[in-house]
């Protein structure tokens, strides 16, 4: 009965996934991107629909805010989340600096498929968010507050600009692209970092 019991609570216990772009593998420093409001949620809500296209994504609204859907597998399920939290710190130089990090994570029964999906959803989040330049480590890092920014995605939210949501479909172009061999990995970054600076 003991043998059951572990058994199960190693099954339930690995049936999560977390991963956060605050501290960057093999380092002890903080980073945080300083990004306005609005653009920090264009970066989540970009890379949740690049990794899981067609899928219905919902805004979770709450202390800490994101946007989360439901990855299935056969019979299976994995539910993927990627929150957006403000956070304030103190740069190297002693500036006080306010940004914003993002948290993935997902849980469910479709355990290999689903940590894969989570995994490539917080790889497109973290390469997303290094694109803005943004990255600055910090010391004395506390949660801080949204702006009250509008953050919602949908008919009257950002990514309906005219010409915005063109932006990750073009990016998306030119990784068939480079992954074909008809640009070099140089030019598809560069194409990129001005796609973006665009947003």
């Amino acid at each position: 009965m003991r043998v059951i019991v572990l058994l199960v609570g190693l099954i339930l216990g690995g049936c999560g996934s977390m991963y956060s772009t605050l501290q960057a593998d093999g380092s002890s420093k903080q980073i945080i991107y300083e990004l306005p409001e609005e653009q920090a949620f264009q970066v989540a809500f970009g890379s949740i629909t690049q990794v899981f296209p067609g899928y219905e994504i919902t805004e979770v609204d709450g202390p800490v805010r994101g946007y989360t859907t439901t990855f299935r597998f056969v019979l299976d399920t994995y539910t993927q989340q990627v929150m957006v939290v403000p956070a304030a710190g103190k740069a190297a130089d002693g500036r006080a600096i306010r940004g914003y990090y993002f948290e993935v994570s997902g849980r469910g029964s479709s355990i290999i498929q689903g940590r894969v999906k989570n995994a490539e959803l917080f790889d497109t989040v973290s390469k997303a968010a290094q694109a803005t330049d943004k990255a600055i480590a910090v010391s004395e890092l506390s949660r801080a507050s949204y702006t009250g920014a509008r953050w919602k995605q949908g008919e009257q939210g950002p990514t309906k600009r005219a010409g915005e949501s063109d932006v990750f479909s073009q990016i998306e172009r030119l990784k068939q692209l480079r992954d074909s061999g008809a640009i070099t990995n140089e030019e598809f970054a560069r194409k990129r970092k001005e796609l973006l600076d665009r947003l």
